[in-house]
């Protein structure tokens, strides 16, 4: 492994006038996803398609808890927000996964973000990649990251699959996709709608769409299904919630691995997945962009309530995800790590069965046992 090059030290804390403007920068970004709370069209951008207890025939919702929130939250989250602080560049060590990982073996690299490489079967995946240096639309304003890719792209292997989770910017990275599209060709699997979003910028793209329940197959007996998730989507004025958000499920020997990309606490999905799938081999759970917990809960959900589901799902093993890479909401950079520590203590759950990888941290996690 090497240590990437960092321009600077890492600073613990931003000067006021930089956080003013970063604050501005993120307004704009945010507000470009969050317009469709302004902005209703008549139609649906992205997928025309019967109506289910989650799609209306207009937009998707969660039928379990309906979205509520208001744009007027939003600007009072923007106007009233505290961030802790941010270092402006983090030390990675870099590493170079291997070109493939056969049989049950599971290998799992935290590339950064959501995006984390899964190797088994002799299969490569990609959850949520982006190698962006901003979650945004626009590469002048918006989210920075702070930690390079813990893979760089000339390092990857070669990937097979890619997961999309849903069409946030942070999620779904256009500019990404096209450099894995020219690199590899992978098939992308994502959520209905998400297909027209990816075609309109890379027509050659391969790309399967999936509804709640669906799935597919692979070879070596593994496939992945699509089920619910608590979130939302939206990727500028009018276009909220047109597309379909989702959790994969990646069912292969050696059990299921859960990849839960974003998501709010819905312990209902928890015991829907147990029913439907049993024990997890390994789940991907989200511990960041939870503050404030008054905006943030439906769509996020804290440490504390990672190490809950974990609990549900029955403890076997998990990672979490979507930690010091983007200073996406208002916690500090090192609370994540800290939360969930005390969270792990509390429930008396030893580290290293639900583990906070540094970017760059590669681990194998073993099969489940055999009943």
């Amino acid at each position: 492994m090497k240590t990437a090059p960092q321009p600077s030290a890492p600073s613990s804390r931003t000067p006021p006038a930089r956080r003013f403007r970063v604050g501005c920068l993120l307004l704009v970004a945010a507000g470009l996803v969050l317009g469709g709370l302004l902005v209703g069209g008549r139609g649906n951008r992205y997928y025309q398609g019967p109506v289910t207890d989650h799609f209306d025939g207009r937009r998707f919702d969660n039928p379990w808890a309906p979205w509520r929130q208001r744009f007027s939250d939003f600007l009072k989250w923007r106007l009233t927000a505290r961030r802790g602080p941010w270092p402006d560049f983090a030390p990675v060590e870099t590493t170079r996964p291997p070109a493939r990982v056969p049989g049950e073996e599971l290998r799992v690299t935290y590339v950064g973000h959501a995006t984390v490489l899964l190797q088994t079967q002799g299969f490569n995946i990609l959850t949520d990649p982006i190698w962006t240096d901003r979650a945004s639309p626009v590469q002048f304003a918006g989210p920075k990251r702070v930690a390079v890719p813990g893979v760089p792209f000339d390092h990857l292997p070669p990937i097979d699959v890619v997961l999309v989770s849903h069409n946030h910017y942070d999620h779904l990275s256009l500019p990404t996709l096209k450099r894995l599209q020219e690199q590899f060709n992978p098939l992308v699997l994502t959520p209905l709608g998400n297909d027209r979003i990816i075609h309109a910028a890379i027509p050659k793209m391969r790309v399967a769409t999936l509804d709640w329940g669906g799935s597919h197959g692979l070879t070596h007996g593994m496939r992945i299904a699509l089920e619910p998730m608590q979130h939302w989507s939206a990727r500028g004025f009018g276009d909220q919630r047109d597309a379909l958000w989702g959790a994969f499920v990646m069912v292969a020997p050696g059990g299921p691995i859960y990849f839960l990309a974003d998501a709010g606490h819905a312990p209902n999905l928890t015991a829907r997945f147990l029913e439907k799938y049993g024990q997890p081999r390994f789940s991907l759970l989200p511990v960041g962009a939870y503050e404030p917990e008054w905006f943030m809960q439906y769509a996020h959900m804290t440490p504390a309530q990672a190490v809950d589901t974990f609990v549900a799902l029955g403890s076997s093993h998990a990672m979490g995800t979507q930690h010091e890479v983007f200073p996406m909401a208002d916690e500090a950079y090192a609370a994540p790590r800290k939360a969930l520590a005390e969270a792990l203590a509390r429930a008396g759950i030893p580290a290293g069965r639900f583990r906070l990888p540094r970017v760059g941290e590669w681990f194998a996690v073993p099969p489940l046992p055999d009943d």
